[in-house]
């Protein structure tokens, strides 16, 4: 499928071992059964949970060394992503856009251009007056992708995204 001199990585674990080599990394938390809560932290050490009492791993065979959880979050954490953006001159350029090289003629091209963005700027001073300040957007839909068939499993993205960059970014 690719030419014989492609640079992919040659399977999953070269492509993981890239990945967290540029921050790009996953954390594996274990949560609940019932999502009443995560083995995180201080209750890293916890098997049951604290409100329902629901085992965290589930009941295998005797033979098995290592223990599997019920259910695991994978979380992506936030802060090396949002250093990456400021990593490169070019993408810190852009990080600053919204502030050094934006348009104010009362023409709605970008949500700095909104009223809300305006509302908060004069709320927070402090905050707006440093332009290389992160401002995110939220997105989330779960949703099963296997439908009716299987309700063991559910995906819940959630989409970040920062306001910072222009709009062709």
């Amino acid at each position: 499928m690719l030419p014989t001199d492609n640079c992919l990585p040659k399977d999953h674990k070269h492509a993981q071992k890239v990945l967290n080599g540029l921050g790009l990394g996953y954390e594996k938390i274990h949560a609940c059964k019932n999502n009443c809560m995560l083995f995180y932290k201080e209750h890293e050490t916890l098997d049951t949970c604290l409100i329902c009492n629901e085992s965290r791993f589930k009941m295998t065979s005797q033979n098995r060394t290592t223990k599997i959880p019920q259910k695991v979050m994978r979380y992506l954490p936030l802060k090396p992503r949002l250093q990456r953006l400021y990593m490169s001159t070019h993408t810190a350029t852009d990080m600053r856009w919204h502030k050094k090289k934006r348009v104010d003629d009362d023409v709605m091209r970008h949500p700095a251009d909104g009223e809300a963005w305006k509302e908060f700027d004069r709320t927070f001073p402090e905050f707006a007056a440093d332009p290389r300040n992160v401002r995110l957007g939220l997105a989330t839909e779960g949703f099963n992708p296997y439908g009716v068939l299987n309700q063991h499993h559910s995906t819940w993205p959630i989409f970040v995204f920062p306001y910072n960059l222009p709009p062709w970014k």
